[in-house]
């Protein structure tokens, strides 16, 4: 009794707009809007013109009240014609739904911001890309990015967190890429001319996403790329004498402009390293369907 009448003076009277997102029973994407009733430090009760079923996993957007993230529902009950639903905000110190590293996402590429980033620009670039994503958007509204956003923002705004998703990205990173694997990149003229492309869409990635720290060496590419330093020789010589690629003064390759602009060209039909423009394995790159539109209608 005592714990239930402190829940009650804990929550705080809202009356506000805000959005829940969802996967349905047969896993579709779900966006409604909804309105605020009242907040707390652990969740939110909020007003929906749809039920939610008690136990699924949403996510809500109410920053204003400092709410932004996955939650569980704990209970949803009609009334007026509408349903009076319960959240509660998972725990964001436990790192038990972040998830496994052969799944593992990488949000610094997703949000294009480097692994260095401060809070303040994770914020700020959470909040713009919210705008952009968010389903209401007619034009570039996206559920599945805007989800994934939410999943991205909700990992890295907290320190425990984020320290735990970076120690595991790191552990995965240090593997090599399996794309690498096929024998399409292994030998002749066309593995010569795949690994190449390979070789500029990890230095592409590179510096979209860590801009400070653009430049990768050759013992990563070794490690990523599974390849001994024999076999890549020629494709840095290829690529520096194109003016694809260039050395800086501490050894590291990184991408010019002329290269990038050959990844973009080349990319859409190279389907299979897309991957290596979004992690995790197996997914499209965020932004490859884009890239792919862009240049078929060209």
């Amino acid at each position: 009794m005592r714990q239930n009448e402190a829940r009650r003076h804990s929550r705080r009277p809202v009356d506000c707009e805000l959005s829940l997102s969802w996967q349905d029973r047969v896993g579709k994407t779900r966006f409604i809007r909804a309105r605020g009733l009242d907040v707390s430090e652990t969740g939110a009760r909020v007003e929906t013109e749809e039920r939610i079923d008690p136990n699924s996993y949403v996510f809500i957007n109410m920053d204003q009240y400092g709410l932004a993230g996955s939650a569980s529902v704990r209970h949803c009950t009609r009334r007026d014609g509408k349903f009076v639903i319960g959240l509660e905000m998972n725990d964001v110190k436990r790192g038990d739904d972040i998830p496994d590293d052969d799944d593992l996402a990488d949000y610094y590429e997703f949000l294009q911001i480097s692994p260095n980033a401060e809070t303040e620009t994770i914020q700020r670039v959470y909040r713009m890309l919210v705008v952009r994503l968010h389903p209401d958007n007619p034009e570039t509204g996206d559920c599945e990015k805007f989800l994934q956003l939410n999943r991205a923002y909700r990992t890295l705004i907290d320190p425990q967190r984020r320290a735990a998703y970076d120690s595991r990205l790191s552990r995965r990173r240090s593997e090599p890429i399996k794309v690498f694997e096929l024998k399409e990149f292994i030998g002749g003229v066309e593995g010569e001319a795949n690994r190449r492309l390979g070789v500029l869409c990890l230095l592409y990635m590179r510096r979209r996403s860590n801009p400070e720290d653009p430049g990768l060496s050759l013992l990563e590419f070794e490690q990523m790329m599974s390849f001994p330093r024999e076999h890549l020789m020629f494709t840095f010589w290829f690529l520096k004498e194109k003016e694809f690629i260039r050395p800086e003064n501490n050894g590291d390759c990184v991408i010019t402009a002329l290269g990038a602009d050959f990844v973009e060209s080349s990319i859409p039909a190279h389907r299979s390293l897309y991957n290596l423009l979004h992690a995790p394995e197996g997914e499209p790159a965020p932004y490859a369907r884009d890239l792919e539109v862009e240049h078929s209608a060209a």
